[in-house]
């Protein structure tokens, strides 16, 4: 049997996005992929997608989103708005949902899933009483639906969190479902309502708390859905 698992597992790859600049995160989103049992590959805006191998996608944190795409007025930093990099996340993400592939999205990742399928987003959170910290570390306290997808993975109904953004899902898309707040009533992850295959999300970043139990269970989670794929 763990022979069959290991041949198995040598099929799938998960693809993690990513800017040109910058690569801790996705290190430690690859390194935590790596200890839950999986391959991952990089790719960011210039690569050629055409003839991609990809079981499973990790839309990353980063740079905000373009404006357009969900109607507010521009940013006052230019230079934080990828362009590029909106592109080739749409793209593949266009192509996960129809080969039904799982998809977790981290921060930008987890706003640029709400806008694909029609939600909106909080401009700027840090205004009048939010109290807010920049920080990789976990301080903030969230609370998980009970009955909600990332209350059964994590088994605990409040989480330690950090909070690495600006922006923030305002209105939810339709097809989705809240997950959890914080105690401003910010919606800080999703899931699809659908269960033809997994696509969820979270608004901070697990991947610098993988040391952390159930921080790590949001990969083994994604990694599981994967491979249960795979096998059909």
């Amino acid at each position: 049997m763990g022979r069959g698992v290991s041949k198995m597992r040598t099929r799938a790859t998960i693809i993690v996005t990513g800017p040109r600049k910058g690569t801790i995160s996705r290190f430690f989103i690859c390194f935590a992929l790596f200890l839950a049992g999986v391959k991952s590959k990089v790719v960011i805006p210039g690569d050629d997608i055409k003839n991609l191998k990809m079981d499973g996608l990790i839309i990353s944190g980063g740079d905000d989103l373009y404006h357009a795409l969900f109607e507010q007025e521009t940013c006052e930093l230019e230079e934080v708005i990828n362009y590029q990099r909106d592109l080739l996340e749409y793209t593949l993400l266009y192509r996960a949902v129809k080969e039904k592939k799982p998809v977790l999205g981290i921060c930008r990742g987890y706003q640029l899933i709400n806008v694909f399928f029609g939600g909106t987003l909080h401009k700027d959170i840090r205004k009048g009483d939010y109290k807010y910290r920049y920080t990789p570390f976990p301080w903030k306290k969230i609370e998980l639906k009970e009955d909600g997808l990332l209350c059964e993975i994590v088994q605990k109904q409040s989480l330690k969190i950090n909070t690495l953004h600006y922006q923030a899902v305002d209105k939810l898309a339709k097809k989705f479902r809240l997950e959890a707040v914080d105690d401003y009533n910010i919606t800080q992850a999703i899931s699809s309502k659908s269960h033809d295959f997994l696509i969820f999300g979270v608004q901070w970043h697990p991947e610098y708390l993988f040391y952390m139990k159930s921080h790590f269970k949001i990969f083994k989670k994604l990694v599981e859905a994967v491979y249960a794929r795979v096998e059909q």
